[in-house]
């Protein structure tokens, strides 16, 4: 009884600690975010020139925003999932870790993007990015659903299900606005402005239906 106790607590230990180090990941990663909106450099400041040159970062401000609610919401989903856990094995710590590498290296394709959001590549660079963080997040959740014992009481990997169907909304926005970027760059914006809420709230209605209904 004892040693079931003493294993039970490590396991939440551990668990607390890799909960812990992931958060801190997601938080310096949205932080760094907003390094990319730089401080306008005026060699004649007014009024005018300073208007002219914060209108010009509106890219820049996209890029944090849509970025910054991007890295929200697969923290919301990874806070959401962690807590449903008991222990975690070295598998689910190594995929965990993956996800962690493409969040921490999100800033550097919103710089790209805020630098060079009329090129096809840019676009393309930005959008590939959010799909691999998809695939990342996704592979997160087939791991707990392929390990089920690391639930906690009374869960099974049937109650995954929804946030298996939800892990496709960074891949449908990220290939969404891939096509729509290789059109215009225009399109790419719209998608992930206006087009991922609408995206997110399909998918998470499809996620949220009974499994039988669903088929």
């Amino acid at each position: 009884m004892s040693d079931g106790g003493d294993g039970a607590g490590r396991d939440r230990r551990q668990l607390e600690r890799l909960t812990f180090f992931s958060d801190a990941v997601f938080a310096i990663a949205m932080t760094l975010l907003v390094v990319e909106v730089k401080l306008p450099h005026l060699d004649h400041p007014d009024g005018t020139a300073l208007a002219q040159a914060l209108a010009n970062l509106i890219p820049n401000y996209i890029g944090f925003l849509v970025s910054f609610l991007v890295l929200g919401r697969f923290w919301l989903v990874h806070h959401e999932v962690m807590g449903l856990l008991r222990a975690a094995d070295r598998r689910l710590t190594t995929v965990n870790l993956l996800l962690l590498l493409g969040v921490a290296f999100m800033p550097f394709p919103t710089a790209v993007i805020s630098e060079y959001v009329q090129l096809r590549v840019g676009i393309g660079f930005y959008t590939g990015w959010l799909i691999v963080l998809g695939i990342l997040n996704r592979q997160l959740i087939l791991r707990i659903v392929a390990a089920p014992e690391l639930l906690d009481a009374g869960l099974t990997a049937a109650d995954m299900r929804p946030f298996l169907r939800r892990s496709w909304t960074a891949i449908a926005i990220g290939a969404c606005a891939f096509a729509g970027g290789m059109v215009t760059w225009v399109a790419a914006l719209v998608v992930l402005t206006v087009g991922s809420p609408i995206i997110t709230m399909v998918i998470g209605r499809y996620a949220a239906r009974p499994v039988a209904a669903a088929g």
